[in-house]
């Protein structure tokens, strides 16, 4: 009955059976024994094993069978100073980590990511998607999140602010990847491709390999696109009356949206921004017209083509009478479209 209890003490047999996927750190149980001098330690494919002594990180092993002994464990036998042969049991931590891929770990952005368009300024643009990774380096990732809780899942991990790190740097990356809107939406399967290589060195600090990085969707806010689709219908009206295509329609109605937003600011740089808009959502009206006339409509207006110059001109003028426009150009823009009467 001794013998037994005393057998009991002392662990001889140390190994991780994962059965849970989800798990990222494992404390090996040791309830207060200690480890027998020449125990066997069981690595598995995907696992590293780490021999914490006092707090400190120790001995490193990969995956294989490992007598634990002076000679197979020599960061240990230095910090305990065991200079000669030890056959007696002693106390150290053992922590297991997984280097398993992690794959389909979701993340999205909280709040809209300002992205400067190249075409159209400040963009905000909502983006969600997946990425996977794994632990390329024990040591170093044991020492970034070690903490004392015995078990580490993946969830547990990324909710304790990882997943706010990656839209960070995402955000980040999004910026200086220098693409417009019209990119970003057309291309946002292959942005994932984009980012990859200018996330990867991020998760290299924490000793992790970014292994694949997935841009799913990508949005404007919910109150920007009601926004939208107001300014969709209004265009879809005056389509109908001037016969603008498609495509004129697409571009003018973000034109439109980005010059009502600039406005509301009532700053220079806003009023900047609108008269640039207005510019170009004229020229987008004028070259209708003349396409119009081309074929077949001859050099005077039709009598929808001259209500919409009339309209024109009183909006023209607001704009004037608002500041937004100078006297001059005023003046400019009204000359040409009183030559289209």
């Amino acid at each position: 009955m001794v013998l037994s209890f005393l057998r009991r003490q002392f662990i001889d047999i140390i190994e991780w059976v994962d059965e849970t996927r989800d798990t990222l750190i494992w404390k090996f149980p040791d309830e207060d024994r200690e480890i027998k001098m020449g125990a066997q330690l069981t690595v598995r494919e995907s696992q590293v094993a780490l021999l914490v002594n006092e707090g400190k990180l120790a001995d490193i092993y990969g995956p294989g069978r490992h007598e634990l002994t002076t000679r197979n464990m020599p960061i240990l036998t230095n910090l305990r100073g065991w200079k000669y042969g030890f056959e007696s049991p002693f106390k150290v931590d053992v922590y297991f980590v997984s280097t398993r891929e992690f794959q389909n770990l979701r993340w999205g952005t909280q709040q809209p990511v300002m992205v400067n368009d190249p075409d159209l300024s400040l963009v905000p643009l909502r983006a969600f998607g997946t990425f996977g990774m794994r632990v390329k380096d024990a040591a170093v990732f044991f020492r970034e999140f070690a903490g004392t809780d015995p078990v580490v899942t993946v969830d547990e991990f990324l909710e304790g602010g990882f997943r706010s790190l990656v839209v960070t740097h995402f955000s980040n990356a999004l910026k200086q990847s220098g693409r417009s809107l019209t990119e970003i939406n057309a291309q946002a399967n292959q942005l994932g491709e984009v980012l990859l290589p200018l996330l990867r060195p991020e998760f290299e600090r924490l000793g992790l390999e970014l292994s694949r990085f997935l841009v799913e969707s990508v949005t404007l806010p919910e109150e920007i696109q009601k926004q939208l689709l107001e300014q969709d219908l209004e265009l879809r009206k005056l389509r109908r009356k001037v016969g603008m295509s498609q495509e004129v329609e697409d571009m003018s109605r973000f034109i439109q949206f980005q010059a009502g937003q600039a406005m509301e600011k009532g700053d220079g740089g806003g009023a900047g921004l609108a008269r640039s808009a207005l510019e170009m959502s004229m020229g987008l009206q004028m070259a209708q017209q003349m396409q119009q006339a081309a074929s077949g409509g001859g050099n005077k207006a039709s009598g929808e083509e001259r209500a919409q110059i009339l309209q024109t001109l009183k909006e023209l003028a607001e704009l004037k009478n608002a500041g937004v426009l100078t006297e001059e150009e005023f003046e400019s823009k009204k000359k040409e479209l009183l030559s289209r009467l």
